[in-house]
């Protein structure tokens, strides 16, 4: 929100200098993103503005909270018409049919014989330090009241509202639309619209369209102040990508107690700037009466959820800056909240109201008591093994990916998978994402697809959650790890596997979870029972402090022979043999290179020879190998 410092002094007397002024708004949650000069010596604050809080998009709003922090009082614009019309005046007829559901209030008026032409200096200048182009003086007003005030304002020409009449209604979805800046919408279903005798003529709350705008030939306008369902003004806004600064304020639940303020303070401006005169009845079309309301604190609760000491009489000033009009009663302080202020609905609204403004720099810098938990909370989840293992995956060359949790019913039906049995989106933002995936293979696939094109070898893999089962009661999610590459073989998707399975402590066989498909090899494990599985404990083993005894022995064995198994019958021979590993392999010639070590004392030669008979023995018995001479 741009606020001109100039702007702000209309209403506020200002007694601090720039700098203390923006680090006690940043203070109070008034964030400064920068300052910017004008030519004529004026200072804008762009102030960053939390979505709680519409009532600061305005510059009254951001006067208040700065006679807040500057203790003292806040001059609101003179409003001097009562919105009756003179006894001999003109009456204009037109007849307006609500709708409460989605437009709560409507306020408005018609204003006859007006001049539109071009806006007075000192309004223009005002728009354009907002960053706002001047039009005319009708559009400049609405314009300037909005920022003013907070509440937006439109204005039509009167006389091109067919029949006289405005009906609120909500599109059907699919109508055709065209702004007052001539671009052609076709408007989402459900939009706010207001329609006359014979056409679509406004897109509420976000923009005006071109068959009703207020131009130079224009000599009577209807002028309209409207409280809109902050919801259905997001959704439109969103579907269309047509934001304003209207349906900014909106869409964060607009002052729906300032309407008529609004509106005297248009028209006061449309009569001083445009001339004409009022020439009809004030409508303000609503259910129901909005407004203040009571909210009450108690001192002791303040103190105790702040921790700290804050007298009743710093309590009472604080709240009474911020306009709650506050009242002392039994040990609590009864406040009226204005309805420009919807963010505070409950007592800690109000505590924490005093906290900012009392100043949080003031609170004294404790550390917590108590002793630190030690216990893991119920849904602790340990992130470490998840990167270790992600960890090994990478060094074997593969890439992490994230994909969606969502897929089309068109992805289940390519994977044979039954829709019927897939748990489903009740309000699916798109049909490409409509129901929760059973698998990682289905985003795989498709990242594969996307990338062939850019690189000839993918290996990529994903640790995620899938979701089993069709009925939300019925429903389970698990954590599951997939893979997919084109490059690499099927003994080296197995052991890179298996090393995982290694540093979990898992003694599994991993390959019936690999899969052949059309593109490569594909895995997906149940990555939530191998946690279960796991074991993470260590035990250390110290490093030896007696010398090893190195050698290499070559066997002759037939090639169904498998490694594997002359490994293991080899070790089998004598605990005095600590790691057997293969250095050739030839036709039907293997070399094994064997380290022979105690942890007690020096082995003997004698020792060694013994055990090499063994083994030599133990081969040729097993597997018929000889050695090879």
């Amino acid at each position: 929100m741009l606020a001109p410092l100039s702007w702000l002094k209309d209403y506020v007397n200002i007694k601090s200098n720039i700098k203390s002024l923006t680090e006690r708004l940043g203070e109070v949650g008034l964030g400064t993103e920068e300052m910017t000069k004008t030519s004529d010596g004026d200072t804008i604050l762009d102030l960053e503005i939390t979505p709680n809080r519409p009532d600061l998009l305005s510059i009254i709003g951001i006067a208040r909270e700065v006679a807040a922090v500057e203790n003292t009082k806040i001059k609101y614009p003179d409003l001097k018409t009562d919105l009756n019309p003179k006894k001999n005046a003109d009456i204009l007829p037109l007849k307006i049919h609500p709708n409460y559901e989605v437009t709560p209030r409507l306020t408005g008026i018609v204003i006859n014989n007006v001049t539109v032409k071009e806006s007075p200096d000192w309004l223009k200048e005002k728009l354009k330090k907002l960053g706002q182009r001047p039009i005319n003086n009708i559009v400049d007003i609405t314009n300037f009241v909005m920022y003013e005030l907070g509440n937006p304002i439109h204005s039509f020409d009167y006389h091109k509202i067919a029949g006289h009449e405005i009906y609120v209604q909500q599109s059907k979805g699919g109508e055709k639309f065209e702004s007052v800046d001539e671009i052609v919408y076709h408007l989402p279903k459900d939009a706010i619209i207001f329609e006359d005798t014979e056409k679509i003529f406004d897109l509420v709350g976000i923009k005006g369209g071109k068959n009703s705008g207020t131009y130079n030939d224009t000599k009577a306008v209807f002028i309209a102040v409207e409280v809109d369902d902050p919801v259905l003004i997001r959704k439109a806004s969103q579907a269309l990508s047509l934001r304003s600064d209207a349906s900014a304020i909106f869409e964060r639940n607009v002052n729906r107690g300032g309407t008529i303020d609004a509106l005297k303070r248009t028209v006061d401006l449309i009569l001083e700037c445009a001339g004409g005169e009022i020439a009809s009845e004030l409508y303000d079309l609503k259910k129901d009466n909005f407004e203040p309301w009571k909210l009450s604190l108690r001192i002791e609760r303040l103190n105790k959820l702040l921790g700290i000491e804050i007298s009743e009489k710093n309590v009472l000033e604080i709240l009474e800056s911020l306009n709650l009009s506050p009242k002392l009663s039994s040990e609590k302080v009864e406040c009226i909240i204005p309805t420009y202020r919807n963010d505070l609905q409950i007592e800690e609204d109000l505590i924490e109201e005093v906290a900012r403004i009392y100043g949080y720099s003031k609170f004294p810098q404790i550390l917590p008591s108590g002793e630190i938990p030690i216990d893991e909370v119920p849904y602790f989840k340990d992130y470490k093994i998840d990167e270790k293992v992600k960890g090994l995956l990478a060094a074997a060359g593969f890439s992490e990916i994230y994909t969606y949790g969502l897929v089309s019913e068109k992805d289940l039906h390519n994977h044979g998978v039954s829709s019927e049995k897939t748990l489903r989106v009740d309000t699916p933002v798109s049909r490409e994402y409509e129901y929760l995936r059973p698998n990682l293979l289905i985003n795989l696939k498709k990242a594969l697809y996307q990338n062939r094109l850019i690189s000839a070898k993918i290996n990529l893999f994903e640790l995620g959650k899938v979701y089993n089962g069709k009925k939300i009661d019925e429903a389970s999610e698990k954590y599951s790890l997939a893979g997919i590459t084109n490059s690499k073989s099927f003994l080296e998707v197995k052991g890179i596997l298996e090393r995982v399975y290694k540093n979990l402590n898992i003694n599994e066989d991993p390959t019936e979870y690999i899969e052949f498909i059309d593109e490569g090899v594909y895995f997906e494990l149940d990555y939530s029972s191998l946690l279960e599985k796991t074991n993470q404990t260590k035990l250390f083993i110290p490093v030896p402090k007696f010398p090893p005894i190195f050698e290499d022995m070559s066997f002759i064995a037939s090639e169904n022979v498998l490694i594997g198994d002359i490994i293991k019958t080899m070790k089998s021979q004598s605990t005095l043999i600590s790691e057997v590993t293969v250095l050739d392999k030839y036709r039907d010639t293997r070399t094994f290179h064997i380290i022979y070590q105690s942890r007690e004392r020096n082995l003997k030669t004698e020792e060694i020879i013994e055990i090499r008979n063994k083994i030599i023995k133990a081969l040729n018995e097993k597997h018929n190998a000889r050695l090879k001479e």
